[in-house]
């Protein structure tokens, strides 16, 4: 049986993080479903389960590389958003955080000096705010 399958797996894409992906969300909804009885759920999860099994045994392997690579671009892109808020969240107590009013950088200065003038290093505006 096992080398059946490995046979009828020969050339198909297999599983990958979105895949993974979608699985774990696919239980998620259905756990909901089953939790608050709205069958929008249970739809959404069906939906996304399919989706996940035709992925699986698709035999258009870039496509689903493809669709993987942009997965994990806005996966990424999601992660260092919440990494530069963790990052903020445990430096508050050392550092405050403005924001330059001509172009909107980001800048980081000390806590507990009073009122210091702050030069943007992007553009070079400079502005006074209490530290």
């Amino acid at each position: 049986m096992k080398e059946k399958f490995r046979q009828f797996m020969i050339g198909r894409y297999g599983t990958d993080g979105l895949n993974q992906f979608l699985s774990i969300a696919a239980l998620v909804l259905l756990l909901i479903a089953i939790i608050s009885r709205v069958s929008i759920f249970t739809y959404l999860g069906m939906a996304l389960l399919i989706f996940c099994y035709y992925r699986t045994f698709s035999r258009n392997i870039s496509k689903r590389t493809e669709e993987n690579y942009k997965f994990y671009t806005l996966k990424d892109r999601v992660d260092n958003k919440f990494k530069g808020v963790k990052e903020q969240w445990a430096n508050r107590k050392v550092y405050h955080y403005y924001r330059c009013p001509q172009c909107r950088q980001k800048l980081r200065v000390p806590r507990g000096r009073g009122r210091i003038q702050i030069s943007c290093p992007r553009c070079g505006t400079q502005f006074i705010k209490k530290s």
